[in-house]
């Protein structure tokens, strides 16, 4: 009887852990980016909503007109690096090269849309809405 005990938690167990291996992350909607940390090397959406915000930065603050534009490719590469280096200067922040809970906080909160280019504010908005 134990054993049979034993094999189905084991079964249960390994089942479980099956799940969770493979589910990966949550998705944007349950889980925003700004709960995770991007640098270097880093792909996906929350990847294109950072470039997609610094852009807009770029554009509309001139203390960090230095910062862009980056192609909103979602991958984050050397261009988006020093991006982000720019815009943690121009913030005050410390400067990494890596967006994690003060760069959010200055990507999210900081900046708007004023310009003329429809298409850029187009990805602004959907990144502020996707990640923020």
């Amino acid at each position: 009887m134990h054993s049979r005990v034993a094999a189905l938690l084991t079964a249960v167990a390994l089942v479980f852990a099956a799940v969770v291996v493979t589910a990966g992350p949550a998705s944007a909607a349950t889980a925003p980016c700004r709960q995770y940390v991007y640098g270097y090397g880093g792909t996906g959406n929350c990847v294109k909503a950072i470039q997609g915000i610094a852009n807009v930065l770029s554009i509309t603050n001139s203390a960090r007109s230095e910062a862009g534009p980056v192609a909103r490719d979602g991958r984050f590469g050397a261009k988006t690096q020093a991006a982000i280096i720019k815009i943690q200067r121009a913030a005050g922040i410390g400067a990494d090269g890596y967006v994690g809970p003060q760069t959010w906080a200055t990507l999210c909160y900081h900046g708007a849309f004023w310009g003329h280019d429809m298409q850029a504010k187009a990805d602004y908005r959907w990144a502020k809405s996707y990640a923020c």
